[in-house]
């Protein structure tokens, strides 16, 4: 099942076991002070990320370009609000983590040891490349009852990603052949992004519920010895637990 029908079928699910009753205009007006939220759910998104670099070999210049897919993965997501103003516009914070794995495709030019101005093309691959974003959004959220027990939160604001990479440092040639490989090493950035999204509430009690979050969340990332920037964070969607104060 893809993140679509998810997202579609958690909401006509929260809308179902919301009471027909629509909220009257008395009741407009959210009550609660906050709330805090734990979802579980996952991040979509696919960037590809290359770099490039040349070291001397046998008096000569090898080069190698690498490429690699970063891909969505697992989202856990952590966060709070409080309301700052009138009876429906909160501050929140939150905090979200994902990983993923991926392979690295690398193509190298490698000069021959005994013929001069002779390259020979080499191409390998590495797997186990990892990745891991944490990210802190900061949102001014505004909460909207719409039925009995039911409410939704429309939010937007920064973020802010720790971005973590694997990615290839050095090139080992080995003769004959040639064959090569190329090591793995971390590399970290952080950087300001933005994010916006909806959290729909739906309250099996008066201080616990169950919620379905969507949240687009987006930032660039110049990592040290990549070529390109990595777009990091993706469409997130994700469910879990609500408590209100």
């Amino acid at each position: 099942m893809n993140l679509k029908k998810m997202t579609q079928g958690g909401l006509v699910l929260l809308a179902l076991g919301a009471a027909p009753r629509v909220a009257s205009a008395q009741t407009m007006q959210w009550t609660d002070k906050g709330f805090v939220s734990v979802n579980g759910g996952a991040q979509a998104g696919s960037h590809t990320l290359t770099s490039s670099s040349s070291f001397p070999l046998y008096d000569e210049t090898a080069t190698v370009t690498t490429s690699q897919k970063v891909e969505g993965g697992g989202l856990f997501d952590i966060g709070g609000a409080y309301r700052v103003w009138g009876k429906n516009l909160l501050a929140g914070v939150s905090f979200t983590h994902t990983s993923s794995t991926s392979d690295v495709t690398l193509n190298a030019t490698v000069p021959d040891p005994i013929v001069f101005d002779k390259p020979r093309s080499v191409q390998s691959s590495q797997s186990g490349a990892k990745h891991s974003e944490n990210a802190v959004h900061i949102d001014a959220i505004w909460m909207i009852p719409v039925a009995n027990k039911l409410d939704v939160a429309v939010f937007a604001g920064p973020s802010i990603f720790s971005v973590k990479q694997d990615l290839v440092s050095t090139l080992t040639v080995a003769e004959p052949g040639p064959t090569v490989s190329a090591p793995l090493a971390e590399s970290s950035k952080t950087s300001v992004g933005a994010n916006f999204g909806a959290d729909i509430q739906y309250m099996i009690a008066k201080r616990y519920g169950v919620g379905v979050l969507a949240r687009y969340a987006v930032g660039k990332a110049t990592l040290p010895g990549a070529s390109d920037k990595l777009t990091v964070g993706g469409f997130q969607i994700a469910a879990g637990g609500r408590v209100r104060f």
